[in-house]
């Protein structure tokens, strides 16, 4: 058993709590904080009210499994990807298909929009596409080696990542042409871009965190090494001086502030008694948000202390977090189907 914190979190309640009886795949706020697209494992995506969880519509999703449905940051369309290999545009006041793109893979699983809504990137095996709001072909670049396993935009939009086993692979956007890869012999299974731009971070299959600072020079990789298990959730300061992982019960956060974490050591947060399986900060705040594979769900100010603020119960583990735009409430999906928003209110 893992040492839990001694301190007592302030417990919150959640405002409310629904189900869709359903594994939860994805949660998305609408721009206006005002709806929450809610993907079902099985392929439907329900619309619900933030205030209350009160169904508002359907979109039908995908034939055998929807993996994310996305709002817009820009506000339209709503974005969804799925099994039947679709890339879908959706309406998102009258839950019909605006535009479909046909990929020549079986299911398509990743998919991001750009920070200011005007593109959207998605993979399906080893093949990665940039696309328009309006369903047209931005770019279709070469595929690579071996099947994506990560998908980041860089936060001027100007460039696209996806790593892959062995490599990450970057894109000038405008172009369509690509950047020398960072490589390392291992497999990626998880990537993020710090919102300065300056750090590229990689989970590995070897319990380990890659980091490279941007530009890269070769020789100035970093391995962050340590964690008990693979690191499937990275989450980054808004600020891009903290660096939160997952990888076991507690959580690693690096300070990545001045000359970077290179010889340093993280902050160890404990709290979980189970696997983290989820991990977000606020758009524009300094709360950390985690929850685990039994439900717990625990707020931090990890650049202040190593003791949870708060914390909240949910029915079963939790699969998906994201805040509302406005940072003060977080949307929760669980494997059980359980959908629920949270308010610190710290």
């Amino acid at each position: 058993m893992p040492a839990v914190s001694t301190t007592v979190a302030i417990q919150r309640t959640p405002d409310w709590i629904s189900d869709i009886s359903d594994y939860v795949a994805s949660i998305s706020w609408a721009r206006d904080g005002q709806s929450l697209a809610v993907s079902a494992s099985s392929g439907p995506i329900g619309h619900r009210a933030a205030a209350d969880g009160a169904p508002l519509g359907v979109w039908p999703g995908h034939q055998g499994g929807t993996f994310r449905a996305l709002f817009n940051p820009a506000g339209e369309p709503l974005l969804s990807v799925g099994q039947d290999g679709q890339v879908r545009f959706w309406e998102t006041g009258h839950y019909a298909i605006r535009s479909e793109v046909k990929v020549p893979a079986a299911w398509v699983e990743q998919a991001v929009w750009s920070p200011d809504g005007t593109m959207a990137a998605i993979s399906a095996g080893r093949q990665v596409v940039a696309l328009r709001p309006d369903g047209s072909i931005l770019h279709r670049f070469p595929p690579l080696p071996s099947t994506v396993s990560g998908l980041v935009w860089r936060a001027d939009g100007r460039e696209l990542a996806a790593s892959a086993y062995g490599r990450i692979q970057i894109w000038d956007i405008v172009t369509g042409q690509p950047k020398e890869p960072l490589l390392w012999k291992t497999s990626l299974i998880s990537l993020s871009w710090s919102p300065d731009q300056r750090w590229i971070v990689a989970g590995t299959q070897e319990q380990s965190v890659q980091i490279w600072e941007m530009p890269f020079r070769p020789g100035n990789e970093l391995a962050m090494s340590g964690y008990p298990g693979k690191v499937r959730s990275l989450a980054w300061h808004y600020s891009s001086r903290f660096l939160a992982t997952d990888g076991g019960p507690e959580l690693m956060v690096w300070d990545c502030g001045g000359r970077g974490p290179a010889g340093s050591t993280p902050r160890i947060l404990e709290g979980h008694s189970s696997r983290v399986s989820v991990l977000t900060y606020q758009k524009a705040g300094h709360l950390l948000a985690s929850g685990d594979e039994d439900g717990r769900l625990l707020f931090w100010n990890a650049g202040k202390s190593t003791s949870p603020l708060c914390q909240a119960r949910m029915p079963a583990g939790i699969t998906c977090l994201d805040w509302s735009p406005d940072g003060s409430a977080l949307a929760v999906g669980c494997r059980s189907g359980a959908v629920g928003v949270v308010k610190p209110g710290i």
